[in-house]
């Protein structure tokens, strides 16, 4: 009796082991094939990513939290060495996406029994802080209305810029600097929206792997835009992703005069996925280009006037929007 007493309680801690290290490895399963299939680099940059996978794999069912798991599955995304692609855990994907939208993975998913652990991992999302991406401001120097743009993440941001414009107009201004030093981008509709608001047009094409070449107008597409007036952006090596597209798409419509040092040259379109207990992937799915000639990928935006130090960008932006050449 007390032989078959112990066998069951063999088999018993075998499960209660078994189903994290089982739910733990479904997450990377998930994890590892999104690159595997919606990478926009067939090459994978150079990576070995099923050697990649291997080494992983390993590593994640040897952890026993799911602190650990997703900690685990960001470092395998960096091997990639692309400074966009990430995972999140759920605490932290809720600070990063404040409400914003996520895709569904791309692929069926099996429903997934939630444990305690997940559930008190799950609850730790509503009692962190948020990210701090910077705020967006707006003032007026001299005649000209400043706008200072940190980045492209939040969702209110369009409309802040917008409200800001249409201020500023009843104000008087006659030109404007628009600021983008140090913004590390944000969504490709976010930037489309800002573009929008100083031009209309067709500007952009994503190039990915699994949908092909995919133009990007602006938003809206038609119709005048908010504003007409004389355009400055600032730019530098700061500058990353949706920005350098929405610098970029300004400079080559003619609508703007850039400002400053060339940007990062990081234009990854960045999609996130939705993993089933809230934490998110980050993936790089394609390649924001202007609607003709190369990408931007790897070369940056460069800008028109070449200016160095941040007070002597400033000053000569504030004189050429105020028509002082």
């Amino acid at each position: 009796m007390k032989r078959l007493t112990a066998v069951f309680l063999f088999f018993l801690l075998l499960g209660v082991f078994a189903a994290p290290t089982s739910a733990y490895l479904n997450r990377f399963d998930q994890a590892w094939l999104l690159v595997k299939e919606y990478y926009y680099d067939l090459s994978y940059r150079g990576v070995d990513w099923d050697k990649v996978g291997e080494k992983y794999h390993e590593l994640i069912a040897a952890v026993t939290s799911w602190k650990e798991v997703y900690e685990l599955l960001d470092e395998m995304y960096g091997e990639l060495g692309d400074d966009h692609s990430r995972v999140l855990s759920p605490p932290e994907a809720r600070q990063a996406l404040r409400g914003s939208m996520c895709y569904p993975l791309p692929f069926p998913v099996e429903p997934e029994d939630t444990s305690d652990e997940e559930r008190e991992w799950r609850q730790l999302a509503t009692t962190t802080e948020d990210y701090d991406w910077g705020s967006f401001e707006y003032t007026i120097k001299g005649k000209v209305g400043y706008l200072r743009v940190p980045n492209l993440v939040d969702e209110e941001v369009a409309g802040d810029v917008e409200d800001a414009v249409r201020s500023l107009e009843k104000q008087g201004v006659v030109g404007y600097v628009l600021d983008l030093r140090g913004n590390p981008g944000g969504l490709a509709l976010t930037m489309a929206e800002v573009a929008g608001i100083f031009m209309r047009g067709l500007p952009w094409r994503i190039v990915t792997r699994t949908k092909g070449v995919m133009p990007q107008p602006t938003i809206p597409f038609w119709g005048k835009p908010v504003t007409s007036k004389p355009l400055v952006v600032l730019i530098d090596g700061g500058v990353n992703s949706a920005a350098e597209g929405l610098a970029g798409a300004l400079k080559d419509a003619g609508r703007a005069t850039l400002v400053g040092e060339p940007t990062a040259g990081n234009t990854e379109v960045i999609l996130p996925y939705c993993f089933p207990d809230g934490g998110v992937a980050f993936l790089a799915s394609g390649v924001l280009a202007p609607i003709k000639g190369p990408t931007w990928e790897g070369r940056g935006v460069k800008p028109d006037v070449w200016v160095s130090g941040k007070e002597e960008q400033l000053e000569r932006a504030l004189q050429i929007a105020a028509g002082k050449r």
